[in-house]
């Protein structure tokens, strides 16, 4: 397995919260993904570039999914869950290290075991 990971964009946050969004281009067994990485002084997430929601590793399947919620009718919260096949949760690991190390180069992560 080979994994590619590089900074192809950074965007600086004004007004009242300030802060960064980082553009990735993640490159995965010959998959690629557009992943940003948003920090402010009020915490940090990772989403899809072009999309709403959150991406997050579940602890129980232990894979990488996509997240949007939305309030819905009756004072509800409308909850839309999808698992992003060929993103490991490796890569959505790595990507964060890459980001708090403000690392702009290419970084290649290779394993022997095929997973």
């Amino acid at each position: 397995m080979e994994i590619k990971i590089k900074r192809v964009g950074c965007t600086l946050l004004t007004g009242n919260l300030p802060g960064t969004i980082n553009t990735y281009r993640v490159v995965e067994d010959g998959r690629e993904f557009f992943l940003t990485r948003t920090c402010h002084t009020l915490g940090s997430s990772m989403g899809i570039a072009g999309r709403k929601g959150i991406l997050y590793v579940d602890g129980e399947d232990n894979r990488v999914h996509h997240q949007v919620t939305a309030p819905g009718g009756a004072c509800g919260l409308n909850t839309d869950d999808e698992i992003i096949e060929g993103l490991s949760p490796l890569a959505h690991r790595a990507v964060i290290m890459a980001d708090q190390s403000g690392e702009t180069g290419e970084i290649i992560i290779t394993t022997g075991n095929g997973r």
